[in-house]
């Protein structure tokens, strides 16, 4: 399998592996979609002497991530200490191929402080032949006794050439501009605006939005933003729907001031009235409130 951008990394693992010094544990760090996953198995597969199709088959390979709540049908809050000592304990017998074995643990920073400690003992004192990859978009919220002991590898966002050249080896692409634009980046966000016409769709009526209201007046912004704030289903439902908005927002402002559109000061405090109103909304302020506050700054 190929993997786009990150070259420093591979060439340091294809080294490590050839030269058979690999670590015991290892932190991807990056944004959603930037690649820590696919980078992870495949140097699992390579370490395996597998293809990557067939990981999931491999009684040497573990992926930990956030188990699904019966009752909500939506992922739960943190990985819990079970899953830790579940992972422990297979860690710890014989390898079933009599080789390496190999653990993902995807969200690493959603581990509470039990089933950090759980895992912890893992990499304090690993078994043979073992490596563990951590997954997180902010190591700063790993527990700082797992992160001190691993070697830590920040991804960074791929070039809009890589992207291009992934894009149109993908598929057929129409609209290979504005998907390299709205990439951000980030192969896999790539992927999915290519193959899900419907999030591309709302991802360019969210822009033409954002771009309307960072152009009018303040009485043109708020129409903007009345078809989300009289969202039916309640105060919870308009918040639910306000977060992912934001978060999209935040990215067009980041990718305006990197290419040199706006000052930084500008931007660091527009990101800032962002960040502060998605606080309130988890505080449960009332979101036409808080939207009416941000949108009277600028």
């Amino acid at each position: 399998m190929e993997f786009i951008g990150q070259p420093h990394i591979i060439s340091f693992f294809d080294l490590a592996v050839k030269n058979a010094k690999l670590g015991q544990a290892y932190c991807f760090v990056g944004a959603s979609q930037i690649g820590k996953r696919t980078l992870a198995n495949i140097l699992a597969a390579q370490i395996l002497n597998v293809e990557v199709e067939q990981l999931k088959f491999n009684p040497d390979y573990y992926y930990v991530e956030r188990l699904e709540d019966e009752k909500t049908g939506k992922k739960k809050k943190e990985i819990s200490v079970d899953q830790s000592r579940e992972l422990r304990e297979k860690f710890y017998n014989r390898s079933w191929l009599n080789g390496y074995k190999v653990a993902i643990v995807d969200e690493a920073e959603l581990l509470n402080e039990e089933s950090g400690n759980a895992l912890l003992k893992i990499i304090e004192e690993p078994p043979s032949k073992s490596i563990i990859f951590l997954l997180t978009e902010n190591d700063i919220l790993l527990l700082p006794t797992i992160r001190s002991r691993c070697q830590v590898f920040q991804l960074s966002p791929v070039s809009e050439v890589e992207i291009e050249k992934l894009i149109t080896s993908a598929s057929d692409v129409k609209d290979a501009k504005e998907i390299i634009e709205l990439s951000w980046g980030r192969p896999g966000r790539a992927l999915d605006l290519c193959r899900d016409f419907e999030l591309f769709s709302e991802c360019l009526k969210e822009k033409t939005r954002w771009q309307k209201i960072v152009s009018s007046p303040i009485h043109e912004r708020w129409q903007e933003m009345e078809d989300i704030l009289s969202e039916k289903g309640g105060l919870i439902k308009t918040k639910e729907k306000l977060d992912p908005i934001f978060d999209f927002w935040i990215m067009l402002w980041r990718e305006k001031m990197l290419s040199g559109q706006m000052m930084d000061d500008r931007y660091r405090i527009i990101i800032d009235d962002i960040r502060y109103i998605k606080n309130l909304l988890s505080a449960n302020v009332n979101p036409r409130l808080a939207v009416e506050q941000f949108l009277s700054k600028f």
